[in-house]
């Protein structure tokens, strides 16, 4: 039983990878969730699109940070197209040379991780993202590391998949001291084996990815790590750039992983403050969609 929900967690930061689903430290905010229906039932796994407006009143600037799960329901894909039609600019995550979606190498950008990630959507009945999303849009504009300057700024940190290896391991063994029974285990399969859901497994991810509480000690701290604070920086520097070219409605289209760090940027250093959330069904769990407005 120990196993299950090591796996299921391990299956979880693949997917989303750029993990989490966690508030920023002094923040209420939240960037992913499970919608339940009227009688407590698993309905949806949910991805926010979080809007902040510029303190300046002399500014219309208005940033979306709009959170990404890497594999999702189609209509989930859709719903974004659609949406990123009404951005000035859409600001997006992909590690890849300036040049990969221009000169249609986008296949060429799917790698290890991406590779477990396509695996999972054939098992879960998902699609991918970089197969449903239409980044050759012409206000799309790339926000992230080359894959040289992740691999240097990596360099910089001492950070690498070896070391995040043994990150994972050693907060396993953390949770393990927590819960030596393993009845958070017990607790969540026997929660999903008495619903009435088609399928437990996909609703048990789902669960997880919204309770990785542990990424913080799998990343280490955001701000300065390789793999969300270096390439979140790129992002501000960009949504920077773009701004003072006049642009005032923008999109930062990242995992959800990135952003409480994203957020507290945008506060903290921008200067921006919160104004609503809105949220999107990413894989439905139970009936009818249903999109809300916080």
């Amino acid at each position: 039983m120990r196993g299950i929900r090591r796996q299921l967690r391990l299956a979880a930061i693949i997917l989303i990878l750029h993990p989490a689903g966690y508030a920023v430290a002094g923040s209420d905010t939240i960037f992913t969730r499970i919608a339940t229906d009227e009688d407590e039932q698993p309905r949806a796994l949910q991805m926010s699109i979080v809007t902040y407006v510029s303190q300046d009143h002399g500014s219309a600037i208005s940033v979306d940070l709009v959170s990404a799960i890497h594999i999702g329901d189609p209509s989930y894909y859709a719903e974004l197209n659609e949406r990123f039609r009404d951005y000035d600019v859409l600001l997006y995550e992909l590690v890849a040379p300036q040049d990969a979606v221009a000169n249609n190498r986008l296949e060429q950008r799917k790698g290890f991780l991406s590779n477990a990630q396509i695996g999972m959507t054939k098992m879960l009945s998902l699609s991918f993202q970089l197969d449903e999303v239409s980044y050759d849009q012409a206000n799309f504009v790339h926000a992230d590391l080359s894959p040289s300057e992740l691999r240097q700024s990596m360099d910089d940190r001492g950070e690498s998949l070896y070391v995040y290896f043994w990150r994972i391991f050693f907060a396993s063994l953390d949770e393990y001291a927590k819960d030596p029974l393993g009845l958070k285990d017990w607790e969540l399969l026997s929660a999903m084996l008495a619903s009435d859901q088609g399928d437990s497994l996909k609703t048990m991810i789902a669960y997880e990815m919204t309770n990785l509480d542990q990424v913080q000690d799998i990343l280490g701290e955001d701000s300065g790590s390789a793999i969300i604070g270096a390439r979140n920086e790129r992002a501000v520097e960009v949504l920077q750039r773009e701004a003072e070219s006049g642009a005032q409605h923008i999109g930062i289209f990242y995992g959800v992983a990135h952003m409480p760090d994203l957020e507290a940027r945008l506060v903290n250093q921008l200067g921006f403050v919160y104004d609503k959330t809105v949220w999107v069904d990413a894989w439905q769990l139970g009936p009818e969609p249903q999109n809300s407005v916080e």
